[in-house]
């Protein structure tokens, strides 16, 4: 089997060329024929797709053929272990327009059995016989004959394999009836075509298998089996499968790793050791194809193992990217470049220094050139994603390979190449090879690395130009902390540089993103950097600040703790005003606790007791403590639903640093609701649970969700709770900050800060969750305390004065003043009675009660009946806004009037009720008309005697006679009467003084009487009838009866009071209304 050697294999099969390989069918027989039609074959078989039905049950491939065709002979032949598939004839076809028997018996016979006899004696079973016929339409009347060529060739040649004899119409001659053969003829080309290729690959990966399973053998060479296995590939390359291809290398690149991993803990194979030869070339990988080189180098067995690793690696490129698949080979291109350096160190391969460097940087830059040309190609989005995530780790493995030549050859910033470093560059440069052309405008990786290598700026301008790609792909993708490492390294060169201020940047990215992530190594080191930065610069603020948290990291030695606290202490005398840092880099608050059962009152002091730890190596001085509040504003216009009730702002006055950890979502109750499905007789059908969660919202991810929030240096502290000097000692502390609070409303806790030593401000961001507390402002409440009052009686009342939240000042006036009908003084005051009064007020504590007595005195209006009075008392206090205050008063007393009658005098009788507790005296009543009527009352009420005192429910009568004249006794018009009686308080005319020889007592009785009066309508005062009876038996004398007083009609009936009955003495209805149909 020819595989073994280098015959065969020296460069005569490419693998750049196997794009233009195709498949060769060599072709007999007639010539002058065959190239009439051979540009109609070589074009129409590519055209369509064919099913590739493999053997073992081998998954359905569409192939679309490329073919060739040769002239056949014995040299294109392969012989049975010659294994050169991709150059190898794949099928024969014999071709003939031989219609005549006898021409056929003379010389076409014995042409084919020779033909047959050559491809049985290398044992090809795949051929065909082609017979092109003709049509002459002059020849078709004639009778067909009764053996055609075709029977006669399948006879003699093809009795078992009919199919592979074939007639065909010549398309040249009669395109319009060929068609159908024609496509017959090619439709079993391609099927042939695929039948060989399944019957020899079958053969041929059986011998692959058999050389694999010999591998432990001595003779048995790698390179000459992964020549072998390689054919394989080559060929499912040339029919498009270019999936199965890779495999075949994948495989390769296995079955070559283990045996080097197995060399490392076991005996190493003779062929091995030819891969342990010392470096003299780390070209790197060329994915242009043009690797033909190094397959020659693998033929000979004389390739290294960076030779046999990037021929490899181009290879499953190449197919990766025949399968657009450009960011599969950037995924794959890190761990070969890895896994090759680490079997450079399990073989031991000696190799200059700087060279596996520059292989490896070469490796990524070929790889990166490629991806983004074939993603500039395509307009793909997903593409430049995947690449995007791939290609971050090979511009981070250019950075830092880049880095370490730099190293190596004198060329970072702050250094000089010696002259071993300058033979160290030509060295490297000379191993490196001569770069391909690349075409216009674009530069090949070698042309880089040694533009890179010959001078100090170039190397600076390309290490920066790929850390900082590296930096941000790996942002782009979402990869911080790569990108914060990055930027560590691009940190350290700049400060070479001693452009620290850039430096500075990227160390603060880190740093940020480390503390966030309670990396306090890592941050604790950053710090360090950071600190030689502000040192460099003379920035002392910022060096106090780092200073500051280097001595509160407590993952640091105590001797560099206390080293930079004296650093701190020292560098803080030079500043003029305190400096503003962080709290948290310092202090850790542990607890808040705001003083206060439920809410603080207006003017009291509010109180929060803050215990923290100082993670300062040593005790310092803390001037002063402050904790800043903010009023909770509710939003204006804030629309209210429709019977819900406003939101309340939550109070809360307690918190732990164990408020900051986040909830655990596993405990947190399901939000789940239970739902029941009737029929439409009401009866249960299913009951289910559902759950009311929904998947949170994706968002991308954007950057600044791990950069630290600054101090907030807006907080405003001028309304902030304080503590005056006490000191901080390392460990626990706890302290107490106080205001006094004098304005309503609902406070939120926003900063603390701490300034220690008068030189330094630590503020803390804003803590959260939000301390709340209320300072609650109850206005004054004014109210009178008063019960039963009466009209026309002076009434006592209490002025009820709360003063709520509010200090009543001694002094304050109170503005009083009443509605019409209303009138008031001080109760013990000698001023006489009005509608305005002015009152001083007591002074009052917070929450007291002050009370003012007041007497007020309602005018009673002429009134009959019990309902009450309302009257105002207007109010207006010097801390709020004016109120009024509704008094209801009650008559004294209620009369009504009742008319009697005496045959045809007329009585008025008056009667007076009491409606109040308090005893009333009345006198003096009278009943006065203004009507126009002759009419005079004649009292018959006493005039001396028993005095009439009424109380609550008591009932008295007055009595007067009516005297009509003679011209009105007929009158029916109403009469008006006004109704007066003189009432005073019993208490006032009781216990008269002797000792009174100015009567002044008397005259003040005399100013204590009041009138009461009423007005009342006397209608049907005039008796038109007289009524009089009487009972008599009849003749018989044993029956009574009663007759009709009258008979006749009237139009309407008579008024109370018109009829006196005699017999009933009272006034009564003796005619009804007269009905509507008798009228």
């Amino acid at each position: 089997m020819n595989c073994n050697g280098t015959t065969g294999f020296s460069g005569e099969n490419k693998s750049g060329g196997s794009m233009d390989n195709r498949s060769i069918i060599t072709y007999a027989g007639d010539e002058a024929l065959f190239s009439t039609i051979k540009n109609n074959l070589l074009q129409a078989i590519p055209l369509d797709i064919v099913e590739w039905r493999r053997s073992f049950g081998r998954p359905l491939k569409k192939i679309k053929l490329n073919a060739s065709f040769v002239q056949f002979s014995r040299d294109v032949l392969p012989s049975e272990k010659d294994w050169h598939l991709i150059k190898h004839p794949i099928l024969h076809i014999y071709w003939s327009e031989c219609s005549d028997l006898d021409m056929y018996k003379l010389n076409i016979k014995d042409d084919i059995d020779s033909w047959l006899k050559t491809l049985s004696q290398f044992g090809i079973q795949d051929w065909m016989i082609v017979i092109v016929e003709t049509y002459d339409i002059k020849k078709t009347n004639k009778l067909i004959p009764r053996t055609t060529v075709l029977d006669k060739i399948r006879s003699d040649f093809a009795s078992k394999h009919g199919d592979r004899c074939l007639s065909v119409i010549n398309p040249i001659k009669s395109e319009s009836r060929s068609a159908e053969s024609w496509r017959g003829l090619l439709s079993r080309i391609r099927h042939l075509t695929l039948t060989a290729y399944d019957k020899t690959l079958s053969k041929f990966e059986e011998t692959i298998r058999e050389q694999r399973e010999r591998r432990n053998e001595l003779s048995w060479n790698f390179c000459r089996y992964f020549l072998l296995q390689e054919e394989l590939a080559f060929v499912l390359e040339m029919l498009g499968i270019y999936d199965e291809a890779l495999v075949q290398y994948d495989e390769l690149d296995a079955l070559f790793t283990q045996f080097v991993l197995n060399s490392d803990v076991g005996e190493t194979p003779a062929w091995l050791g030819t891969f342990q030869s010392p470096l003299n070339s780390w070209a790197g990988v060329k994915l242009d194809n043009s690797v033909d080189h190094l397959r020659t180098l693998i033929a000979e067995c004389t390739s290294s193992l960076l030779d046999l690793r990037s021929y490899l690696f181009s290879r499953q490129c190449a197919l990766l990217l025949l399968l657009d698949r450009p960011w599969e080979a950037a995924q794959r291109c890190l761990s070969f470049v890895y896994n090759t350096l680490s079997e450079l160190k399990i073989l031991e391969v000696q190799r200059p220094r700087g060279s596996v460097e520059c292989w490896a940087f070469l490796c990524a830059l070929e790889v990166l050139q490629t991806c983004q040309s074939r993603v500039s190609n395509g307009d793909n989005g997903q593409q430049v994603d995947l690449c995007s995530l791939h290609t971050a780790g090979l511009w981070a493995l250019a950075s830092d390979k880049l880095g370490e030549l730099g190293r190596i050859c004198g060329l970072m910033p702050g250094s000089e190449p010696t002259s071993q470093q300058l033979h160290t560059v030509v060295y490297l440069i000379a191993g490196m090879g001569d770069s391909c052309d690349q075409g216009k405008g674009k530069i090949s990786p070698i042309d880089r690395l040694k533009g890179a290598l010959s001078s100090k700026e170039v190397f600076r301008r390309q290490y920066l130009e790929h850390t900082e790609l590296a930096m941000g792909t790996y942002k782009h993708v979402g990869r911080i902390r790569s990108a914060r490492f990055i930027g560590k390294e691009l940190a350290k060169f700049y400060g070479d540089l001693g452009e620290n201020q850039k430096a500075v940047a990227f160390l603060l990215d880190a740093l940020n993103t480390y503390v966030d992530e309670r990396w306090d190594d890592l941050a604790a080191q950053t710090r360090l950097e950071l600190a030689q930065c502000y040192k460099q610069m003379d920035d002392t603020e910022r060096y106090i600040k780092i200073c500051s948290a280097i001595a509160s990291s407590e993952v640091l030695h105590i001797t560099v703790r206390s080293s930079y606290f004296e650093e701190m202490m020292g560098y803080m005398k030079m500043l003029s005003c305190p400096l503003l840092t962080e709290l948290e880099d310092t202090f850790t608050i542990l607890e808040l606790n705001v003083k206060v059962s439920d809410k603080v009152v207006q003017d009291c002091i509010v109180s929060i007791d803050v215990t923290m730890t100082s993670r300062l190596p040593r005790a310092v001085d803390c001037t002063r403590a402050l904790i800043s509040t903010e009023e909770v504003k509710k939003p204006p216009g804030a629309p209210k639903k429709k019977g819900k009730p406003p939101e309340k702002i939550p109070l809360v006055s307690k918190w732990t640093i164990d408020s900051l950890k986040p909830r655990n979502h596993l405990l947190m109750p399901l939000r789940v609701h239970s739902y029941l499905d009737h029929n439409e007789n009401k009866t249960l059908t299913t009951a289910g649970v559902i759950d009311k969660s929904f998947a949170p919202i994706v968002t991308r991810s954007d950057s600044s969700k791990h950069r630290k929030p600054s101090v907030d240096t807006r907080g405003d502290f001028s309304k902030a709770l304080t503590c005056e000097r006490f000191v901080l000692t390392p460990g626990k502390n706890q302290f107490t900050v106080t205001k006094r609070d004098d304005q309503p409303g609902i406070y939120r806790i926003n900063q603390l800060a701490l300034i220690v030593e008068e030189k330094i401000e630590y503020r803390s961001g804003v803590i959260n969750p939000r301390l709340c507390y209320e300072v609650a402002k109850t206005q004054p409440n004014i109210s009178v305390n008063s019960r039963d009052l009466v009209a026309g009686l002076p009434q006592d009342i209490e002025l009820v004065i709360s003063s709520g939240s509010v200090r009543i000042e001694e002094g304050d006036r109170l503005k009083l003043w009443t509605s019409r009908g209303l009138v008031l003084k001080i109760a013990d005051g000698e001023k006489t009675m009005g509608s305005e009064l002015e009152v001083k007020s007591p002074g009052c504590e917070p929450f007291g009660v002050v009370r003012l007595k007041l007497k007020v005195f309602a005018d009673l209006p002429p009134k009959k009946d019990s309902s009450s009075m309302e009257h105002k008392l207007n109010i207006q206090a010097p801390w709020g806004v004016e109120e009024t205050i509704s008094l209801h008063f009650g008559p004294p007393l209620m009369s009504s009037m009742h008319l009697h009658t005496a045959k045809e005098r007329k009585f008025v009788q008056i009667v007076v009720v009491g409606l109040t507790g308090q005893l009333l005296q009345l006198r003096e009543p009278e009943l006065i008309t203004s009507s126009s009527v002759d009419v005079a009352f004649k009292s018959l009420n006493p005039v001396a005697g028993q005095s009439l005192v009424i109380g609550n429910g008591v009932r008295v009568s007055f009595m007067w006679e009516m005297e009509l004249g003679k011209d009105d006794r007929r009158s029916t018009g109403a009469i008006k009467v006004d109704f007066r009686v003189k009432y005073s308080l019993v208490e006032e005319t009781r216990n008269e003084v002797d000792d009174d020889p100015l009567e002044i007592k008397k005259l003040e009785r005399k100013l204590a009487v009041y009138l009461y009066r009423c007005n009342f309508d006397v209608v049907d005062y005039a008796t038109m009838f007289m009524v009089s009876s009487k009972v008599e038996a009849s003749g018989t004398g044993d029956i009574s009866r009663k007759s009709e007083v009258s008979t006749g009609p009237r139009l309407e009936p008579f008024s109370p009071g018109q009829v006196y009955n005699a017999s009933k003495a009272q006034q009564v209805h003796v005619l009804p209304a007269a009905p509507a149909e008798s009228t």
